[in-house]
């Protein structure tokens, strides 16, 4: 393989590797949505649709990724974040 040709195909693979990984970011991007939500007439922004959610050192920004209340304090205690239930979800 001539130096040109190896040139090419080492940018090759580095376009390859950045597509990939934009694809990977889009797709982890897209799984969690952003909802404008209104809670006692204070704006909250919740990401992700699960039941539970922890309180974020943002005011106003929940993450809403877990199933039960326990998995969410269990996870966030050393954090000392607080766990309160999805504004969206009923519970």
């Amino acid at each position: 393989m001539r130096p040109y040709e190896a040139f090419v195909a080492s940018q090759r693979l580095i376009v390859m590797e950045t597509l990939a990984r934009m694809a990977l970011f889009t797709v982890l991007i897209s799984g969690v949505s952003l909802v404008n939500a209104r809670a006692d007439d204070a704006s909250v922004y919740v990401a992700g649709k699960a039941k539970y959610c922890k309180e974020t050192a943002v005011s106003g920004y929940l993450d809403c990724f877990y199933a039960n209340l326990d998995a969410c304090e269990k996870h966030n205690k050393s954090r000392n974040l607080r766990c309160v239930a999805n504004p969206n979800s009923g519970t």
